[in-house]
């Protein structure tokens, strides 16, 4: 007799469970949970780092909460790894809903010069992408869902095209015909920017250009400087063309980006220069036009 009833308690046991499996997951075993989106903006910047907030939108197709064990998360640019990140809030899933997650990264500001200098390297191109695991806690497994995405393409035209001006035939001062400005060498210290300018001599006179002073701001910030090294003859009523490098100090890229964030990811550049020249002995100095540029980036995705 107590042999039925010990036998009868275990079939009812076993009936329950099964349907309470059955209950939990139908489809025989827990289904994974699935990444809708994923949703990138700035956090907090300081000089020393750069905050990314991302919100993954997460459904769980099951009759049960699903617990979140841990994220890890990195954010690289160029495959230069900037920073990780680590959830916040709530780290559970409510059963047969979405649920928001929320991790923070921390790009680290120093290594903007090393992001910089693959930039220049690759023409002025970057991909920024994330990669990492949500580690879920599935009851019967745990399961690590990967995290990949390419955020953004970042492309850039820092030091735009070629420029040209009408020279005025009236002018007792040398004219700038043309200003065209390239990258040159790039290293960590430094990024050589070469310019060549065309400059005209009105006069019926020569005139001897005894150096150009260029200086480069981004932002407001001067990032670098450069000065010809060599005295040039402009004939009367002729062109000559004039080279020099000015390096940019990669030192003080940090401090820009800062600047760049926090203007809505926009970079004012602007290209300031003086020209010294002679004139039977006498000697002149005149600004040269200055160069502006606006560089525009959609590092975190969402522009066009």
């Amino acid at each position: 007799m107590r042999r039925t009833i010990l036998i009868g308690i275990i079939l009812i046991v076993v009936i329950l469970l099964g349907g309470a499996a059955y209950l939990l997951f139908p489809t025989g075993k827990p289904e994974i949970p699935v990444i809708k989106s994923i949703t990138n903006s700035w956090g907090d910047i300081t000089a020393d780092s750069s905050e990314i907030k991302t919100d993954i939108l997460v459904d769980n197709p099951n009759a049960f909460p699903i617990p979140i064990k841990g994220v890890e998360y990195q954010i690289f640019m160029n495959d230069v790894r900037m920073g990780s990140g680590h959830s916040v809030g709530e780290a559970s899933i409510p059963a047969k809903s979405e649920h928001t997650i929320t991790i923070l990264s921390k790009l680290d500001n120093n290594k903007i010069p090393e992001w910089w200098v693959t930039h220049i390297s690759a023409g002025e191109n970057s991909d920024a992408k994330i990669s990492g695991n949500i580690m879920f806690d599935l009851k019967l497994t745990e399961y690590k869902y990967p995290i990949e995405q390419t955020i953004s393409a970042v492309r850039t035209n820092i030091l735009g095209g070629k420029r040209s001006y009408q020279v005025d035939e009236t002018s007792m001062e040398p004219q700038v015909r043309s200003i065209e400005n390239s990258w040159d060498e790039v290293s960590d210290d430094f990024t050589e920017i070469r310019t060549k300018m065309i400059i005209y001599n009105p006069q019926l006179v020569p005139i001897y250009i005894e150096r150009i002073k260029y200086e480069i701001y981004m932002n407001e910030i001067k990032m670098g400087s450069g000065l010809s090294e060599e005295t040039t003859l402009l004939k009367p009523r002729s062109d000559a063309e004039i080279s020099f490098d000015t390096k940019l100090e990669n030192g003080k890229l940090d401090d820009w980006w800062v600047t760049h964030l926090k203007n809505g990811e926009r970079t004012s550049l602007e290209i300031k220069s003086e020209l010294v020249y002679t004139v039977a002995e006498k000697e002149f100095t005149i600004e040269l036009p200055a160069q502006k540029e606006t560089m525009v980036t959609y590092i975190l995705g969402g522009g066009g």
